[in-house]
């Protein structure tokens, strides 16, 4: 577990100057929001794809560590960091198990190699300050399906996006991104939830890759 701590109001003014205008209203997690546009139904709430990215070109993935964004100052010290853990552990693995099928895993850009980076968010540019959680450690034991999550823990679930961000690991040039607002719409109250709800997107997630490298994605 590593908590990168506050990314305060200076630090995001400077990050401003260097990347393109971030809507207030978004984490600051992806480089770029303003090529995401409303996506479908069945699909991600805001999304963008590169329609002239070689799709079939990667059959590895390098995937970054899934980190943890809310606003406010130690705002996430209110949910037990287990959960923290939980979470990202269980995002991680839903991922990975879905992907595994049709990429090699591995931990250095080379040809062929797409980065992945995903974060679980509910935080704003426009805040002051930032808690930011990064997993490196999985936890200790695993929590039955059936035990509900804490308070704090169900409500951040509840009001958290998943944002994500898919670039050729040597060129870094942007292959897709997206930003998906889910909890609102699903029963989210124990661990078994959460676990479902991370494989469907998870799924969701590999079909659409699979669709790109097939040529089948419009």
């Amino acid at each position: 577990m590593t908590r990168l701590g506050l990314v305060m109001l200076a630090l995001l003014s400077i990050a401003a100057c260097t990347r393109p205008p971030r809507p207030a209203d978004m984490s600051g997690f992806l480089d770029d929001y303003t090529k995401l546009r409303k996506g479908p139904p069945e699909g991600a709430t805001l999304a963008y794809r590169n329609a002239g990215a070689n799709w079939a070109g990667y059959d590895k993935i390098l995937f970054e560590p899934v980190t943890i964004w809310r606003s406010g100052k130690r705002s996430l010290d209110e949910i037990p960091e287990d959960d923290l853990q939980r979470l990202a552990d269980e995002f991680h693995i839903a991922v990975r198990s879905r992907l595994e099928p049709d990429y090699r895993f591995v931990d250095q850009p080379g040809p062929g190699v797409m980065r992945v980076r995903l974060g679980i968010t509910a935080a704003r540019q426009s805040d002051h300050a930032l808690d930011v959680f990064e997993y490196v450690v999985p936890p200790d034991e695993k929590v039955p399906g059936t035990a509900e999550l804490a308070p704090a823990t169900r409500a951040f679930v509840v009001a958290a996006a998943i944002e994500g961000e898919l670039t050729d690991a040597m060129s870094g040039e942007l292959l897709a991104a997206g930003v998906d607002r889910r909890g609102e719409r699903e029963t989210i109250r124990t661990w078994s939830d959460v676990r479902a709800g991370f494989d469907r997107w998870a799924g969701w997630l590999a079909g659409r890759l699979r669709q790109a490298r097939t040529g089948q994605l419009h």
